[in-house]
């Protein structure tokens, strides 16, 4: 039986007890809460930042809430409540969510002609000891390291490039040290440097839509949204109502980003 609000909890395993052994850190609810929300229905997790669908938020239009912990996981605290550039009555806005890597996918299966799928982003640092393709376009463009601080203009994208940071900032944390080298050495004492694949990051406080995913074969009733998963570029939805094999035989679509997220296709 459905509850009007459905609470979250998390939980952490302790180093102390058994790995089957967890004790509740955290009970999440939206900051605007109210009856028939659903908030819970579906939830999704990456590091620090965890996403709550409430599907039927607002007259069953819906929304999807972003909470982050900034003590290793002791207390959770929302950020932001996303929704739908085009938001309606009826969309279900938040039935499925899932993030990565700074980018949240939320499904709506009843919005437009058979659902939809919308794309949020948040600049994201990303170090380049693991980003071979931002750090080689960093070499490549022969910053100094003043010209590092500030970003460059390149193939790779406007502002796209490596920047410094007081340590503590909530981006330092995906950064790196280096003491020799053009353009990665040491950044000064007390400071770090990081490659951001979308320019300074904001700690994930403040996310914006980038895309509406839709079929191209969409039809009233495919329930398009009704599932959803990334991995880097590539973002597949389901669409378990869609009726090509027959009837309710089912879909799944798979989306892919060439310009670092900006657009898919």
């Amino acid at each position: 039986m459905w509850r009007s609000i459905i609470s979250l909890v998390l939980c952490l395993a302790t180093s102390e007890a058994p790995a089957d052994n967890y004790q509740e850190v955290a009970k999440l609810t939206a900051a605007d809460a109210a009856a028939d929300d659903r908030f819970g229905h579906r939830v999704a997790m990456d590091g620090g930042t965890v996403v709550v669908g409430a599907y039927r938020k607002d007259g069953q239009t819906g929304a999807a809430y972003v909470f982050r912990t900034s003590d290793g996981g002791a207390s959770y605290g929302q950020v932001v409540k996303l929704t739908a550039s085009d938001a309606a009555g009826g969309d279900w806005f938040g039935y499925p969510v899932a993030i990565a890597n700074g980018t949240i996918v939320v499904g709506a299966i009843g919005a437009g002609t058979g659902g939809a799928a919308y794309v949020f982003r948040t600049s994201t640092c990303v170090s380049p000891q693991t980003d071979g393709e931002c750090r080689a376009a960093v070499i490549a463009a022969g910053l100094s390291e003043g010209g590092c601080d500030f970003g460059f203009s390149g193939a790779y994208g406007v502002g796209r490039g490596c920047y410094t940071y007081e340590a503590g900032d909530p981006c330092a944390g995906s950064g790196f040290w280096s003491t020799s080298g053009d353009p990665t050495g040491d950044p000064g004492e007390g400071r770090v440097r990081v490659c951001a694949a979308q320019g300074p990051s904001d700690g994930g406080a403040t996310y914006s839509q980038v895309a509406k995913l839709t079929a191209a074969d969409g039809a009233a009733g495919d329930w398009f949204g009704r599932s959803v998963a990334l991995d880097g570029g590539t973002i597949v939805v389901g669409a378990d109502d869609d009726d090509d094999g027959g009837t309710d035989s089912g879909s799944a679509y798979i989306f892919r980003t060439d310009d670092g997220g900006v657009t898919y296709g």
